[in-house]
């Protein structure tokens, strides 16, 4: 018997720091059926590095970063939660290192032809900061936010800004999914 290659709807969190992807995506997940969660592969890399991490890190986190998404995608989910991708990357070492003549990103030379998600969720910095030994930037997450809206826009992503309370980012997120998933 040979297994046909469902499609697969890839959904990814993006947006600043402590703007509640996380959460958000575990709550997705556990709302709709035949979905499966892709982890933040930078919290496991840097929870274990040992030491200050480096812009030539990111190579290596987006690097881990793609290969589990891959890993999660060829379980041929219905739906692909991924709590961040090469947006986050992207963002995260312009902010921190600066702009690259001719943007060669090191965070795209361990994640390769990184490509465009079905639906972008980009999380609001409108709820209250949380502390977490890994965030960095509590005081610049509107700035951060409008980097994000920008890169998404330059790209010319499918996305949707979430706001609100959890419940309110959930119904919105779930009601995007389903009108931008027309199987689902």
């Amino acid at each position: 018997m040979i297994l046909q290659k469902q499609d697969t709807f890839k959904i990814v969190l993006t947006g600043p720091e402590s703007s509640g992807k996380s959460t958000l995506a575990g709550a997705l997940h556990e709302a709709l059926p035949g979905s499966l969660l892709v982890p933040e592969f930078a919290r496991f890399y840097l929870e274990y590095l040992g030491r200050p991490y480096t812009r030539e890190d990111l190579e290596r986190i987006g690097r881990g970063q793609q290969q589990w998404e891959y890993w999660f995608y060829h379980q041929q989910p219905a739906f692909l939660i991924c709590d961040t991708d090469w947006t986050v990357l992207q963002v995260w070492e312009e902010y921190r290192y600066g702009s690259i003549p001719n943007k060669a990103w090191h965070w795209e030379k361990g994640f390769a032809n990184a490509r465009l998600a079905d639906l972008y969720l980009l999380c609001s910095p409108d709820i209250p900061w949380e502390p977490d030994p890994l965030r960095e930037h509590p005081e610049e997450r509107h700035l951060l936010f409008q980097k994000y809206t920008a890169l998404l826009d330059e790209r010319k992503a499918t996305y949707r800004i979430i706001s609100g309370t959890h419940c309110a980012r959930l119904a919105k997120a779930l009601k995007e999914v389903h009108y931008f998933n027309r199987t689902s």
